[in-house]
């Protein structure tokens, strides 16, 4: 039989459905991220912190295996007030206070905004300017928890040159994949600052026997420089090398001081102390202070054993005393020396906890010296306390 022609074959495809044809050609699918659920704000000196979680899937529930970027885009809005304190003729010394590492886009200058505009999802894309473009390898920088991207992320909006108490700020975030894909805006914040005080200065740190001492002086002027600065108290924090900072006192200090008396010693601590507006939690707070280092080394010895009495009975002689209170008390060294010897002799080379001791080692019609010790877990020794006692002279019934 002879075969059909090439020309033959195409020619029959020509009037056929399908031939190998499945339908019409589709667009790529392109994935959209989901948009980040909550945004939150919090100010504290002078800036307003951005806090977000980064979306894990795309809308269609498909995973996003990485963010490239997070856009924060803010919108000033004028309240229509006017600020309610006068600018320092001076602005004060402040401390030295290392601002984190900013990325390269900075906020852009805001157009005024009349109060009465009701500020949409529509009407904040449209206007909206970007603070902040985040790239991946940034990130890192902005985590809330070191080493967790599922703690979220917080970044810095600085409010220097802006008129504080007068403007509102609208805040939103979207993201990015690694193909440019850029998720929907989240739902928008808005927090108006106020005028906070300046964080303490002079802060200084010393350690004292069984407790640090914090002092500092008192700021002299608000963030924005007016006066006079709106100081309701003092907020102590305390961190260790790799842990959180940590609040330590209960209630706002209203002293220009502190002691703080529950620590480890040996253990590096860094504290800084937050000048705070506000009474009660949430605390409105200043920038930190300057942060102090120390290691807290334990080269105090505990005190000597107090009211120390013998008892003398055929064949014993028995020691009694006070108990030692000290936290770090580790147990008590007891000494004996007879008389004519030059040098005392440790009873007890395991240290003893009880406060009493009773030596049946010793002659009848001898006088001994006693003395004790006490000792705390850093091998630290106070003096010696000693008495003296006589043995019986007749020999025990």
């Amino acid at each position: 039989m002879k075969k059909p022609s090439v020309f033959a074959v195409l020619l029959a495809c020509s009037f056929t459905a399908g031939c190998g044809k499945k339908g019409p050609l589709l667009p790529p699918l392109i994935r959209t991220p989901q948009k980040v659920e909550t945004v939150t704000l919090f100010q504290r000196g002078d800036k307003i912190f951005v806090g977000w979680k980064n979306p894990v899937t795309y809308v269609d529930g498909a995973t996003l295996d990485a963010v490239a970027a997070a856009e924060i885009w803010v919108l000033e809005q004028p309240t229509g007030k006017t600020a309610a304190v006068q600018p320092a003729t001076q602005p004060p010394t402040q401390p030295a206070i290392q601002p984190p590492t900013q990325p390269a886009i900075q906020p852009a200058t805001q157009p005024a905004i009349s109060p009465s505009i009701q500020v949409t999802a529509e009407y904040f894309e449209a206007k909206a300017q970007p603070a902040a473009v985040i790239e991946r390898g940034a990130l890192m920088i902005y985590r809330k928890k070191k080493g967790s991207d599922a703690a979220g992320f917080s970044y810095p909006y600085s409010l220097a040159g802006k008129k504080i108490g007068t403007s509102k700020f609208i805040f939103a975030v979207r993201v990015k994949d690694r193909r440019s894909h850029e998720s929907a805006f989240s739902s928008t914040a808005e927090i108006e600052p106020q005028a906070v005080p300046l964080p303490p200065q002079g802060f200084e740190v010393l350690f004292v026997e069984n407790k640090i001492g914090l002092t500092w002086l008192a700021p002299t002027a608000n963030v924005d420089m007016s006066t006079p600065p709106l100081v309701a108290g003092y907020n102590i924090y305390r961190k260790s090398k790799d842990g959180p900072a940590n609040l330590l006192n209960s209630s706002l200090v209203r002293e220009l001081k502190y002691e703080d008396v529950e620590f480890e010693y040996g253990l590096p601590l860094y504290y800084f102390v937050r000048s705070s507006a506000t009474e009660t939690p949430p605390y409105l707070e200043s920038d930190d202070s300057e942060r102090r280092e120390i290691v807290p080394k334990d080269l105090f010895p505990p005190a000597a054993p107090a009211g120390l009495v013998p008892v003398t009975g055929r064949g014993f002689i028995a020691l009694s005393w006070e108990a030692n209170r000290e936290k770090d008390f580790a147990g008590y060294k007891v000494w004996r020396r007879v008389e004519g010897e030059a040098e005392d002799k440790l009873l007890t080379p395991q240290l003893l906890v009880e406060n009493a001791y009773t030596d049946a080692a010793i002659e009848k019609g001898r006088r001994y010296r006693y003395a004790i010790s006490s000792v705390d877990r850093n091998g630290n020794e106070s003096p010696r306390t000693e008495t003296v006692a006589d043995s019986l002279k007749d020999a025990p019934r």
